[in-house]
């Protein structure tokens, strides 16, 4: 057992690493908020609409008039006991322990007439019984903004950082979210065998509306992974994404909008060895895609195009360095009543491999269900399936596929505490030219509160 002032010191080199990126992937932002304060997405549709594909964030999953807070700060703490029966998520010499988890969280929701902002910051710390190495300082942050330039030119920007050490589903808060990914976000469903990782994705955008029913959105991309403390002998991908994308938007009816997304991709892949040490690869993408509220609960959006894939300067035995034409889809249907909120989303594109592959054809779909119970309990629970195939590459046959579910029973008690209880399981098979130590059974369940200290409202 390592000493604790020894377990403080490389604390505080984590916190400073993830600071520092922190600062970075949100300066941006904070230079905006020193003019003014801004909002959730950049381009948001009318209440009577449902959103076509873009390529920035995707909205959580609300109950019919449930919103989020507005023009409100709020503070918060929760503490949790939890259990996990394999924390190094690696079925060879498999451990199984308990611990604790501390977390904090810092909200900041600000709307004004030409504005408005979501921010939030949540750091949380996990304490294993036994196996020291994932007791360390996590972060999580976002902020979405929009602000509008003037009548006809809307400024948007999205950014969201994690730093975090080890795989923690039903512990990082995260909310179920629902419509269409962004083709653009790094991938969240295939778990690398690491103990930390450093992700952050950001994104700006100008809208140029045109009339009430044609807008021209004009945007840019930054992603990154990065990886450190690997397990493995088989070293992991750290990639870097720039993107750049131009969107035409049309209001076919009061209900219906159509689009057209021409998107350009570049990453470039460092540090495995699989596809070589350094692989730079690039996809161009073009999407037409439908949006349209069908009922007053109900918003499907339908989008398909075509991918063009081709990889840059070096290459290896495995590469395809000429290009390549991949079929490309998705839809996402999302229903949304007083008691019920429930989105199924489907999707078929080129995507990065989360750090055990460079680009992948990766085939996925989720659910996710949010249902009001008896008293005052909520229910929630959530599904995904993914495949990550490397047969974009010559010879190559690496595979993963991954299933994942969680269910969580919360209930408000005394003094704004809430009480939780949650289940995840994750389940990943690969196949080819990764070590088994990507195969793994991981099950988690957890006990705890919620509590709010503080909120403090902006007024107007």
């Amino acid at each position: 057992m390592k000493s604790m002032s020894r377990v403080l010191k490389e604390d505080r080199r984590s916190f400073g690493r993830a600071t520092t990126g922190l600062l970075r992937g949100l300066m941006t932002s904070v230079a905006l908020l020193a003019l003014a304060t801004g909002s959730l997405e950049a381009q948001t549709a009318s209440p009577d609409q449902a959103a076509v594909l873009g390529t920035g964030v995707q909205a959580p999953l609300r109950f019919a008039g449930e919103s989020g807070p507005e023009n409100q700060v709020t503070l918060s703490f929760g503490a949790s006991a939890f259990y996990d029966d394999n924390v190094f998520a690696n079925n060879v010499g498999r451990v199984s322990d308990e611990g604790v988890s501390l977390s904090s969280h810092f909200g900041a929701a600000r709307q004004t007439e030409h504005l408005r902002l979501t921010f939030d910051y949540m750091p949380f710390f996990m304490l294993y019984r036994q196996s020291d190495q994932y007791d360390r300082l996590n972060h999580t942050a976002n902020v979405n903004l929009s602000y509008q330039l003037s009548p006809r030119f809307v400024l948007g920007l999205h950014d969201a950082f994690s730093y975090q050490n080890g795989l923690f589903p039903s512990l990082s808060g995260q909310q179920i979210m629902s419509g269409p990914a962004s083709p653009t976000g790094l991938d969240q469903l295939i778990y690398p065998y690491t103990t930390r990782t450093l992700s952050n994705a950001a994104g700006l955008d100008v809208t140029f509306e045109k009339s009430r029913r044609t807008s021209v959105t004009l945007s840019g991309g930054f992603g990154q992974r990065k990886f450190g403390s690997q397990t493995t002998t088989q070293p992991l991908y750290n990639d870097v994404e720039l993107s750049g994308g131009l969107q035409y938007q049309y209001r076919l009816t009061p209900h219906t909008s159509f689009g057209i997304l021409l998107l350009h991709q570049d990453t470039t892949y460092q540090g495995g060895q699989v596809f070589g040490n350094r692989l730079r690869s690039q996809v161009e993408n073009v999407f037409l895609s439908l949006g349209s509220r069908v009922s007053p609960s109900v918003t499907i959006t339908v989008y398909g195009g075509t991918e063009y894939f081709r990889t840059i300067g070096e290459s290896a035995v495995l590469v395809r360095t000429s290009g390549r034409f991949q079929g490309a889809g998705g839809a996402s249907i999302t229903k949304q009543v007083g008691k019920t909120a429930v989105d199924l989303s489907g999707q078929r594109l080129v995507s990065d491999g989360g750090g055990l592959y460079t680009s992948v054809i990766k085939t996925s779909a989720s659910v996710g269900l949010r249902r009001r119970l008896v008293g005052r309990w909520e229910g929630s629970w959530y599904g995904g399936a993914i495949r990550a195939d490397s047969s974009l590459f010559q010879l190559a046959s690496g595979k993963t596929d991954g299933v994942m579910s969680g269910v969580s029973l919360s209930r408000p008690v005394a003094r704004g505490s809430v009480f939780r209880v949650s289940y995840d399981t994750v389940h990943q098979l690969s196949k080819g030219t990764l070590p088994i130590s990507a195969t793994f059974d991981r099950n988690q369940v957890s006990v705890g509160f919620d509590y709010r200290l503080k909120a403090i409202d902006l007024g107007r």
